[in-house]
């Protein structure tokens, strides 16, 4: 080896060639190395980092060959049409070696490293680096004057892009002097969380598979490691809901009420149903197909009993939010949804007229308002039809 690189010095001091030859050169280099590999080695599936080969071992002791090999030997594949396979393979796994071991200084302008199949074998981007692929994301200073829509007009983006990428407040507020980050084309960046594959971060963002893949170079769509920072073209970040929606989404999912039987036999009173909204009696949504209940508009208003009975349930039921079941025997029971606060607790007996809950907004509810329904023998009816207002 030693003497290899007397000559190609000897060459280089006399103007003898050209980058051709160098290339030329280079590749002997390549030859002989692989070829003694293969006669330690038997074949180049078995060149590993603990079972390293004379070329891993040349690698590691002069790393700065490592960018010069894999230049050199791209031109060649270029120039020549197709290389030897074989001394592809240990260029590949020599130049991965080294660069996981951290032993070539990494350049921000280097070559993307070949591949097997003549393609770009994309390196893991630390968190927060540049992006690979030859699509750099820009850093810009926010000049006087500047919006975050007129860089996003004169970058080719959204002014979306823009906001996600660099945490801005959705208003896209931006002060001069500050850097920006501006990504090559619309979407959002993602780092590579350990466990996440392709098609899930594909899902998160609302795109295909495929676009991700073609964007960034992957040939493999295992190949994608912790750390590495990926382009999502055209992907859509949504944002987490607020305190006060997470809350409510929960509540609509949530179960927590009494309830107790009531013999089939029950009478209750003949006396019939009165109105249970004293202090109002407009209408927000009347009985329908699809709604079947009146909805009476009403802030923190006091609700009562339509008719005396037992109460069957009482508690929070999903989408219902407060709510209170009373049973008046003969088959019919009302029920009153909504609630802010609950009066009376499940076995309770109430008397037409009494108070049984505050109104409210609770549940899946756009205001507050009383959800009131009538059933007769397990049957929706229309409320106005049995409740005089």
């Amino acid at each position: 080896m030693t003497r290899l690189r007397r000559i190609y010095r000897t060459i280089k001091a006399k103007n003898f060639h050209s980058h051709f030859a160098v290339e030329l050169f280079l590749l002997l280099i390549v030859t002989f190395t692989v070829g003694a590999n293969l006669l330690l080695r038997g074949n180049s599936g078995k060149a590993t980092l603990e079972n390293q080969s004379l070329f891993f071992s040349f690698l590691k002791n002069n790393p700065s060959w490592n960018e010069r090999l894999v230049d050199a030997w791209g031109r060649i594949n270029v120039k020549l049409g197709r290389a030897p396979a074989v001394a592809g393979d240990q260029i590949l796994l020599a130049a991965a070696s080294t660069i996981n071991k951290g032993d070539v200084v990494e350049e921000t302008d280097l070559d993307p490293l070949p591949n097997l199949s003549g393609s770009v074998l994309l390196k893991p981007n630390p968190a927060g680096s540049g992006i690979e692929g030859g699509r750099d994301a820009e850093v810009y200073v926010v000049q006087p004057g500047d919006t975050v829509g007129r860089i996003a007009l004169s970058r080719g983006v959204s002014e979306n892009t823009i906001i996600w990428e660099n945490n801005l407040p959705a208003s896209g507020l931006i002060r001069t002097g500050q850097e920006l980050r501006i990504l090559p084309v619309s979407g959002v960046s993602h780092t590579v969380k350990d466990g996440e594959t392709i098609s899930g971060i594909a899902k998160k963002y609302g795109v295909g598979s495929e676009d991700i893949l073609e964007y960034n170079n992957i040939e493999i769509e295992e190949h994608i490691f912790p750390g590495e920072v990926i382009i999502i073209p055209d992907g859509v970040k949504i944002a987490p809901p607020s305190p006060q929606r997470a809350q409510y989404l929960a509540d609509l999912q949530k179960e927590d009420y009494q309830k107790v039987d009531v013999p089939a036999n029950y009478q209750g009173s003949s006396s019939g149903l009165i109105w249970p909204m004293p202090a109002a009696k407009k209408l927000s949504q009347s009985y329908s197909s699809r709604h079947r209940a009146i909805d009476v508009p009403c802030r923190d208003c006091e609700v009562t009993a339509a008719g005396d009975g037992i109460v069957q349930l009482a508690g929070w039921q999903t989408g219902y939010g407060n709510t209170v079941v009373i049973n008046h025997g003969n088959g019919i029971t009302t029920r009153y949804g909504h609630g802010k606060s609950l009066l009376v607790k499940a076995g309770d007996s109430v008397t037409q007229g009494q108070a049984i809950m505050i109104s409210g907004s609770t549940g899946r509810s756009t205001g507050p308002h009383l959800h009131f329904e009538v059933k007769i023998n397990g049957d929706h009816v229309d409320p106005l039809k049995y409740v005089p207002r």
